[in-house]
């Protein structure tokens, strides 16, 4: 469970988290590691969460795209 942000002037925002992770998860974290792609468990959560975002605001993207023509015939 994620505690409260905590903010510094210096790091911005700053939220620690304490979990394990095991499975399929686990493997792929140690084949990532393996390989060099990631440096630490903490460099893990970092790319994944900025992939996710990533990921989210490509949704959004794709979302808006298409809402805009329907809004555009509304509007006329």
């Amino acid at each position: 469970m994620a505690r409260e942000p905590h903010f510094d002037k210096a790091r911005g925002i700053t939220v620690h988290i304490k979990c394990s992770i095991s499975g399929e998860p686990a493997e792929i974290l140690l084949k990532l590691k393996d390989r060099g792609l990631v440096t630490s468990n903490s460099d893990v959560v970092i790319q994944g969460v900025l992939a996710l975002w990533e990921k989210v605001l490509r949704r959004d993207l794709r979302a808006a795209q298409a809402e805009a023509p329907r809004r555009l015939e509304i509007e006329e």
